[in-house]
């Protein structure tokens, strides 16, 4: 193997994580357009599920770029540990093998 060859099961998982993550982003940013236009809004569990899905990167960045849901307290704190979730099984997973 090269130096910089990657095995292709890696190139799945960040396919997956760039795909979920753009979700996430894209969901932000319809939820934030929701919002001024006074339109039904995504409910904060598909934020959190998305975050536990691995797209944790897409709704932080949204709500960066969105300034969205950055007061809120109660929603950080629910994407902050549905982002550490992840972290913990892929842990898990290495330490098996």
């Amino acid at each position: 193997m090269h130096l910089f060859e990657v095995s292709w099961p890696l190139d799945l998982l960040w396919t997956y994580l760039l795909l979920v993550g753009a979700l996430g982003l894209v969901l932000m940013g319809f939820d934030k357009l929701s919002a001024k236009i006074d339109s039904e809004r995504v409910p904060e569990l598909w934020f959190v599920l998305i975050s536990l899905a691995g797209g944790f990167s897409g709704v932080v960045l949204g709500m960066l770029v969105f300034h969205h849901k950055i007061s809120k307290r109660s929603f950080q704190l629910k994407i902050a540990a549905s982002t550490v979730v992840p972290f913990i099984v892929l842990l898990i997973l290495v330490r098996g093998k």
